[in-house]
């Protein structure tokens, strides 16, 4: 254990202090709001932030300081103290230098289409309630004018309702808005294209926690769940009861993948949860680019989406 701590926090300290380097010495202006938000919650927190390059993580992850990192605090409390997220088997753990790579960078395997029931899900299920920090990018995938010519968020993947519904422990729920990584690695950059780009304005805005509008209803699915058998992957462990009564692991994924689990109610709970943490999203983005004057000089903007002219709130509920 503690050779692969020592592994790690040197895989997240070298990236993070690139990261620092690159973002000091190359953009024109780097803004970090609400830090202290972040830093205080680092007992029990989870966040969620817009996608809006492919070098978001590790990159906004500069705004740490530099006593989070190693060598200046011990390995163990680097691990502890820097996020676990979901990457994408396809993209991220193609080869096997690559998956030890994100590995000890902290990332958990995850299979798209796997559905929300998977293991990965239920691997990042038992690390929040354990205390570790989860941070997701709910969009799924990033989010720029080439794929979005309308602009607004994407609508949020489910996995992030499951992660918090199924853990024990209630974390902090923290938003954070970030600004400008498109412009480091833009969708339409020419060759070379693995090659971060200097000149970009960043901001990282640290939101205050949305954890009190979710909690009534994470309560309310808690309430529902204690009338059915087994453990319904909460605390990520499928099993049946203690007199081995009720739905084995895989009939329990197997009802909830369907939605059915008492009588559709919990997939109404997960859909109200995944809206709260997207609108919650979406006002704070709404007023970091307002304050950037996105919309006063009718730019593009991840926040909002443009209709006919009008603005529109958060895509309508989809299943």
């Amino acid at each position: 254990m503690a050779l692969r701590n020592l592994a790690s926090a040197v895989t997240l300290s070298t990236l993070a202090f690139a990261s620092k380097t690159f973002l000091r010495l190359t953009t024109k202006e780097y803004k970090v709001s609400g830090l202290a938000t972040l830093t205080n919650a680092l007992e029990c927190d989870g966040s969620v932030c817009n996608h809006n390059s492919v070098v978001d993580d590790p990159m906004m992850w500069s705004l740490l300081p530099l006593n989070t990192y190693f060598p200046f605090t011990t390995p163990s409390r680097t691990c502890r103290n820097n996020r676990w997220t979901l990457g994408a088997s396809d993209i991220m753990f193609t080869k096997p230098t690559h998956a030890k790579f994100f590995n000890l960078g902290q990332v958990i395997e995850t299979h798209r289409g796997g559905g929300i029931f998977q293991e990965a899900v239920d691997r990042a299920v038992q690390l929040l309630q354990d205390g570790s920090w989860i941070h997701i990018f709910p969009e799924g995938k990033v989010n720029q004018q080439l794929t979005n010519p309308a602009g607004g968020l994407l609508r949020f993947k489910w996995g992030i309702g499951r992660i918090i519904m199924d853990s024990q422990v209630m974390p902090e729920i923290i938003p954070i808005w970030i600004s400008g990584f498109d412009q480091i690695m833009n969708e339409t950059r020419g060759s070379p294209r693995f090659i971060p780009r200097p000149g970009a304005k960043i901001s990282i805005t640290v939101g205050q926690p949305l954890t009190a509008e979710i909690q009534p209803l994470v309560d309310q699915w808690r309430q529902m769940a204690h009338q059915e058998a087994g453990t319904l992957g909460i605390g990520g462990q499928w099993s049946q009861d203690a007199d081995h009564t009720g739905p084995a692991g895989d009939q329990q994924r197997e009802i909830r993948g369907k939605g059915d689990l008492i009588d559709g109610k919990e997939e109404e709970v997960r859909i109200k949860i995944v809206e709260a943490l997207q609108e919650g999203l979406r006002k704070l983005g709404q007023e970091v680019e307002s304050a950037e004057g996105r919309f006063k000089h009718g730019l593009w903007s991840q926040s909002t989406a443009q209709t006919s002219g009008r603005e529109s709130m958060i895509p309508k509920r989809a299943r």
